[in-house]
């Protein structure tokens, strides 16, 4: 109360003495206001907490997300990450004061995840719930002159991996992904990929002189495990070292394109029964011009990994 009895009374003086309140400076606006794209607000606004929710794969009129969640117990249908994808999209959308509409394929998604201690869950459903099915048969589309966008689809599953505690069955735990396929309305920048802009990914990378070290292989070894982690880590690793990478398999029709080109082929050809990312064999190629020991080799052969340097 004294506090407040001293603003009122600092306020009379101002217009007692000069006739007219001084003009406040405005704040200035987030950085997150600032975002140019929704591929530059999730950057901001991820990219120093996380590395498993990533723009992935960029078009000029598309984008791909990557949200991958680790160890989840098989009984718990949790839809979390969809409500952060959801709440970027939002967030982003109305920076540029575009009108939100939840997709019919978002609606669905959360009616089968009653994600439960989740006070935004509810928030969702009720929102859900009065907007009602059929405005967009899509995930969610953000209607606006300035920078529109829709997202088309989510595909679940990806790279699905159970795994459990001493063979115990009943503490089974799965580690998958979700795919989000996002149309533009206008044509965006590249070069967006969250990792190259968040702090998260750089505090990691920068720990290592090359790809090789952070495979930490054995000593003398070359060959390693296959895991879906490992060639996702060799695109954010190349990448934002200044390299491109290149994938060559039985999709490609043995022809190297690059990862992100790989990645809309990908999910175009997958059904609601793929899971798989990547083939049985396929060599997986890190062109660095700009720093030539940058570049590596891996050749990927059933269940294993053979990482070899240069091109």
């Amino acid at each position: 109360m004294k506090q407040i009895h001293f603003i009122l009374s600092s306020l009379a003086a101002s217009f007692m003495l000069g006739g007219c309140a001084t003009t406040t400076s405005q704040p200035n606006p987030s950085p997150l206001q600032q975002a140019t794209s929704l591929k530059e607000y999730i950057a901001l606004k991820r990219g120093g907490e996380t590395i498993n929710y990533n723009v992935i794969a960029e078009r000029e009129y598309q984008s791909m997300i990557e949200y991958r969640t680790y160890d989840e117990a098989m009984n718990v249908a949790d839809a979390r990450d969809i409500m952060d994808v959801l709440d970027d999209a939002k967030g982003y959308c109305e920076s540029i004061k575009g009108k939100s509409v939840y997709g019919d394929k978002a609606i669905q998604a959360l009616n089968a995840r009653p994600t439960l201690l989740s006070l935004d869950y509810v928030s969702y459903k009720s929102a859900m719930r009065e907007q009602g099915l059929g405005k967009y048969e899509g995930f969610y589309q953000c209607l606006s002159s300035y920078d529109g966008f829709s997202i088309v689809s989510m595909k679940d599953n990806v790279e699905l991996r159970q795994s459990s505690i001493l063979g115990n069955k009943r503490d089974l735990k799965e580690t998958y992904s979700r795919f989000y396929l996002i149309q533009h309305d206008k044509a965006q920048s590249l070069g967006l990929k969250t990792w190259l802009k968040g702090l998260k990914y750089a505090q990691i990378s920068t720990k290592y002189a090359s790809f090789e070290d952070l495979l930490d292989l054995e000593k003398n070894s070359s060959i390693f495990p296959w895991r879906y982690e490992r060639i996702i880590g060799a695109q954010k690793y190349c990448t934002y070292h200044g390299g491109e990478l290149f994938v060559s398999n039985a999709l490609t029709q043995f022809k190297p394109v690059t990862m992100d080109e790989y990645l809309f082929m990908r999910l175009e050809t997958m059904n609601t029964t793929t899971i798989n990312v990547f083939m049985n064999q396929e060599t997986v190629t890190c062109k660095n011009k700009t720093t030539p020991a940058q570049s590596f080799t891996l050749i990927h052969t059933d269940k294993q990994l053979e990482y070899k340097k240069g091109e």
